[in-house]
């Protein structure tokens, strides 16, 4: 079904007036108010009628059901609309394509014999089945559409996108393999307009990407070294181990280091 562009009829003065009514009409009533009053209380909460209508027109054009939790939006601290799928919105899209020809993804554990070269679209895995092995260190992701002389290959690392909750302390293989394939299925089929919700954390209903969460780790980790240095407590040295494990764990977090300043009564530093 087709429809209209979303700014074309909703003003100001229009959303003020006639509400999700116009939201509807602007999508050739695609969407009944009640279901408009429910997807903006859900995956598109803090949107105005105007922001609404491209979410959901961005949505339609990509095939995915905002109603099914395929796709939702974030604003960031700009107030940058940015819309998100999750691996298997992508995933969707992606099997939708007449090119689709099946993907390939794995783990790297740190005693795996692993090689990749990228430009020759080549990889060699083979992982230590007889042994430990090891912690996870990341993963790739394999696709070669059909008629395309080049596959695509993405390469990701577990430390910036491990996020340290649950899901990825129970389930980290899976988690960074999805991150690995959001990417690759972005980039082998053209699929633009949403964002990998691996790429960004939700702190205070705002959308922050991930290099600027490990920036503001590393920055709280920092303020603990600073701390601990003037800090005369008797724990100091165990304080010191404990967090040294952590980062060498990479079970740190910025609850984990606040947790660690109220302990030494600098929660301001």
């Amino acid at each position: 079904m087709k429809i209209s562009n979303p700014y074309k009829s909703i003003t100001m003065e229009t959303q003020k007036k006639n509400g999700l009514k116009v939201v509807a009409e602007s999508l050739n009533n695609q969407f009944s108010e009640t279901q408009l009053g429910v997807i903006k209380n859900t995956v598109a909460k803090g949107t105005n009628n105007t922001e609404l209508a491209y979410f959901l027109y961005t949505a339609q054009s990509i095939g995915l059901n905002p109603l099914n939790k395929e796709i939702w939006c974030y604003k960031d601290h700009k107030e940058n609309l940015i819309v998100f799928s999750g691996r298997d919105g992508f995933l969707k899209k992606a099997q939708q394509d007449k090119r689709w020809n099946g993907i390939v993804t794995s783990e790297v554990r740190e005693n795996d014999l692993f090689e990749i070269d990228i430009p020759n679209g080549q990889i060699s895995h083979k992982p230590n089945y007889k042994e430990s092995r090891g912690k996870i260190i990341g993963a790739y992701c394999y696709i070669k559409p059909k008629d395309c002389d080049v596959a695509t290959i993405e390469w990701v690392d577990v430390a910036p996108y491990d996020k340290g909750n649950y899901i990825w302390k129970t389930h980290k293989a899976d988690m960074i393999k999805k991150v690995a394939e959001t990417h690759a299925l972005k980039k082998a089929f053209g699929i633009s307009g949403i964002q990998s919700e691996y790429d960004f954390t939700i702190q205070n209903g705002k959308a922050k990407g991930v290099d600027n969460e490990k920036t503001e780790l590393e920055q709280k980790r920092q303020q603990v070294i600073d701390a601990l240095e003037q800090y005369q407590g008797t724990d100091k040295d165990e304080i010191q181990i404990k967090c040294r494990k952590a980062v060498q764990e990479k079970t740190e977090s910025i609850e984990f280091y606040d947790e660690i300043l109220k302990k030494i009564g600098n929660e301001k530093a």
